[in-house]
């Protein structure tokens, strides 16, 4: 966890036209971590899938797409 930047999640919120506690910004952070982590897991199975070992844009496209669908 801890991968991404509390600060540039504030300033995500602020850029909506919000003010952020640091707890926003925290729990916000930790939600895309955790959506970037099973999106990042689906893209790593289709390309193994495809014989590959290396995710490409495609994979994560559908990945995301796959995702969403849950």
């Amino acid at each position: 966890m801890k991968e991404l930047s509390i600060l540039a999640f504030k300033r995500i919120i602020r850029q909506a036209g919000a003010r952020a506690s640091d707890e926003a910004a925290r729990e916000l952070a930790r939600l895309v971590e955790e959506m970037a982590r099973e999106i990042a897991e689906l893209s790593k199975t289709l390309a193994e899938h495809a014989g590959r070992q290396t995710v490409k844009e495609k994979d994560v496209q559908v990945a995301v797409k796959e995702w969403k669908a849950r």
